[in-house]
């Protein structure tokens, strides 16, 4: 539809010529009215018809001057003229403005209905006929830019100014790193969103890259306020196709043999969007998220001195606070994940990788414990695969965070047990693990020589002593099933067979291969005894 601004300074005459005119059947709306010519003036700036229909006479300001001052700025803007003066004068001079028809008052229906079918087939025209320009101006310098890009990046050189026909004070690079479901046909429809609102705008140059968008704008974006304005724009452009936008800014630069540079800058901010949790640009001139180190020899953080993460530690922790079934205390394993494994590793796909081991180390272990669950596993698969499918670590960390609530409620739900409680519970499952009270504390978020204090109390031993005999009872029943020393030591946590043997002598007075042999020698002489009894 093509907009109407109505202007007359008769109320009659404005709502008249609104309702007599089927407008849309001749691809029209009407927009706004006006009463008087400065008022036509600031509707027309902003509603930006395509026609206006003003009458020649008013009092204040007359509709030839309106077209006048309007002309000033829009010299290819629409007017059709009404007056109840057949006065050739003003005929004269409006046709002198370029007015597109000039009527009589009172208006025949017929005779407007005629003007507007021709005003309607000459925007057509003048549309069709922007677009084609604009498209192949618009495709001949998308191709120019990335000749230039491919030629400089190569080393081969690169084009003039001239050969762009850009003589902009300054260029940058902007990338646009899109992720949503798009076919072939939407993602044109988004690139061509863009290049309504920049190229025909003469705002810039939308192009393509290897994944996504660039624009090459003149306005630079250099500041907070400017990256967060243009972020926002670009998002509300393509709001409908409901996408997740990662955008970063190369250096602004003086003349287009220097493009290539603001795009490598702008292309290796890039890389580092999935440690970027800001809704804006992210600008060539802020601080790397990376060791510099990393980038000189390919070292990360090691060359920084900062110490590898113990990724079986965190997997115990989030095993135990999975088992039990603890949300507060996964969030803080999760929190200390981010925090250990985050400055070693850098690279998105190595932080990806480390989350994954850890995860993978803490179901295998739960799947172990409680092998009624069949789900674990299948869990498992789900999580990792999902880990490779977030685009920030925010991303991550809150899909892993829901994965796991998710877990904890089909165990069973929150514990609503005691911390002693569970604490007792936790060490009697598990007592082949590394237990330590160091390590509980942080998962129950404790303080380890408070919460030593409250189990001696609640209990009448230390931590230690506590796990010491749970450990003894386990190896009693795995002796009495029949398996062999070193078998039964490692399976209740002891690596060293001799500081087993020296555990077990002293809570059951025997060694363990004693207590086994007695044991076997006592189930011996019970089966001969049931034996006599049957004869």
């Amino acid at each position: 539809m093509y907009k109407v601004l109505l202007v007359d300074d008769e109320p009659s005459i404005r709502e008249g010529l609104t309702t007599i005119i089927d407008w849309e059947k001749y691809s029209f709306q009407v927009m706004a009215t006006a009463g008087s010519g400065r008022e036509a003036i600031a509707c027309f700036n902003e509603i930006k018809p395509d026609l206006t229909i003003i009458d020649i006479r008013m009092p204040g300001m007359t509709g030839l001057e309106v077209i006048e001052e309007i002309r000033q700025h829009e010299p290819d803007a629409h007017f059709l003229i009404l007056s109840g003066y057949a006065d050739f004068d003003y005929a004269k001079k409006a046709i002198s403005f370029g007015v597109d028809g000039y009527l009589l008052k009172p208006v025949d229906e017929e005779e407007i209905i005629a003007e507007l079918e021709r005003i309607a087939e000459q925007l057509h025209q003048e549309q069709e006929t922007q677009a084609r320009y604009a498209g192949e101006d618009t495709a001949y310098r998308e191709h120019q830019i990335e000749a230039l890009l491919y030629d400089s990046l190569q080393g081969k050189g690169s084009k003039e100014e001239d050969s762009l026909g850009l003589h902009w004070p300054q260029y940058q690079v902007i990338l646009l790193e899109i992720h949503a479901t798009l076919d072939l046909q939407r993602g044109n429809e988004m690139k061509r969103k863009l290049i309504e609102a920049f190229d025909q705008k003469d705002k810039g140059i939308v192009f393509s890259y290897h994944s996504g968008l660039g624009l090459l704008i003149k306005e630079a974006v250099t500041q907070n306020t400017s990256s967060q304005n243009l972020y926002d724009e670009l998002q509300t452009l393509l709001a409908e196709w409901n996408i997740h936008m990662y955008a970063t800014a190369g250096e602004p630069v003086q003349s287009t043999t220097e493009i290539a540079r603001s795009y490598t800058q702008a292309s290796s901010l890039m890389a580092e969007r999935f440690l970027f949790t800001e809704q804006r640009i992210k600008r060539w001139d802020e601080g790397r998220l990376s060791p510099s180190s990393a980038e000189s020899n390919g070292m990360g953080a090691q060359a920084d001195g900062i110490q590898e993460p113990d990724e079986v530690e965190l997997a115990d922790k989030l095993y135990y606070a999975l088992d039990i079934r603890s949300s507060e205390s996964v969030m803080r394993v999760l929190g200390e994940m981010e925090e250990r494994l985050i400055p070693y590793h850098w690279t998105e796909q190595a932080i990806k990788t480390a989350f994954s081991q850890v995860f993978s180390l803490a179901f295998n272990k739960l799947a172990a414990a409680n092998q009624h669950m069949q789900t674990i596993m299948q869990d498992h698969s789900v999580l990792i695969n999902e880990v490779y499918h977030q685009f920030t670590m925010a991303d991550l960390k809150a899909m892993a965070a829901e994965h796991l609530h998710r877990l904890i409620q089909r165990m069973g739900g929150g514990s609503t047990d005691t911390v002693m409680k569970q604490m007792i519970e936790f060490i009697q499952r598990n007592p082949g693990e590394n237990l330590k009270l160091e390590v509980l504390a942080e998962v129950f978020n404790y303080n380890s020589s408070y919460l030593g204090k409250l189990f001696k109390n609640h209990t009448g031993e230390s931590f230690n002593a506590f796990l010491d005999k749970v450990r003894i009872e386990k190896a009693k029943a795995l002796l009495d099933e029949g398996l062999k020393v070193h078998q039964v030591a490692s399976r209740v946590g002891y690596a060293n067979v001799d500081y087993f043997h020296g555990k077990f002598k002293k809570y059951v007075g025997e060694s363990p291969s004693a207590y086994k042999q007695s044991r076997s020698q006592s189930h011996t002489r019970e089966t001969n005894h049931h034996d006599n009894e049957d004869e």
